[in-house]
């Protein structure tokens, strides 16, 4: 089975983190280019799915628009379900990049980004779990259900990091920085013999 692991498209928050702080992070919407960069990944999963596709996303607002994009140009028959363990890595119920205490900087410093818990939120640690969570219930399900030739999962930056870490056996040290993929990317993993790859095959190219 074809794994496709798609980014949303630019959300709000991409361009002004401030928003954060008064709308909580599901709530974030795609802005305009956002919407042209989901069209335009749309068009390219189109020409490399058939109908004998699963299609998962993340309930969040920005993955739900980017799903729905994608969803929209595939046959009729492709099911759409929402996962909530493929959300973003939840950093609190608003969360302030401009209100950050000595204490929580100090306890940021002693932990590192992978093992640090967000007050109200998770560690990247609790994502790392979240996606061998999914790996071993919903993809192994759908994989022995022998029903489908490609699942196409919709999600955030973190969790496809964590999920890649997963997947490549990554060690913690490697995980205290990351670069997240561009938005509406496609990443592709290839499993052979239980060992996995992968590869960025799209990147929306948008003005």
């Amino acid at each position: 089975m074809n794994i496709y692991i798609i980014r949303h498209g630019e959300a709000e928050h991409n361009v002004d983190r401030t928003v954060m702080a008064h709308t909580h992070d599901s709530q974030h919407s795609l802005t305009e280019l956002g919407l042209k960069q989901a069209e335009v990944t749309a068009e390219f999963m189109k020409t490399i799915v058939n109908d004998k596709t699963v299609l998962y996303s993340s309930p969040y607002l920005r993955t739900i628009q980017t799903a729905k994009a994608i969803h929209q140009l595939l046959p009729e028959n492709v099911p759409f379900y929402e996962s909530p363990l493929i959300r973003e890595w939840e950093l609190g119920n608003l969360y302030d990049f401009n209100n950050r205490t000595p204490e929580v900087k100090k306890e940021f410093k002693a932990a590192g980004l992978f093992y640090f818990r967000h007050h109200h939120g998770e560690s990247l640690a609790d994502v790392y779990l979240r996606a061998t969570m999914f790996m071993h219930t919903v993809v192994e399900r759908v994989k022995r259900q022998n029903r489908y030739e490609n699942m196409v999962i919709v999600t955030h930056a973190a969790f496809i990091h964590m999920l890649l870490a997963f997947l490549m056996n990554w060690p913690v040290e490697e995980l205290s920085t990351f670069k997240p993929i561009e938005n509406a990317s496609v990443i592709k993993i290839n499993e052979n013999d239980g060992d996995f790859q992968f590869e960025k095959i799209f990147v929306p190219m948008v003005d």
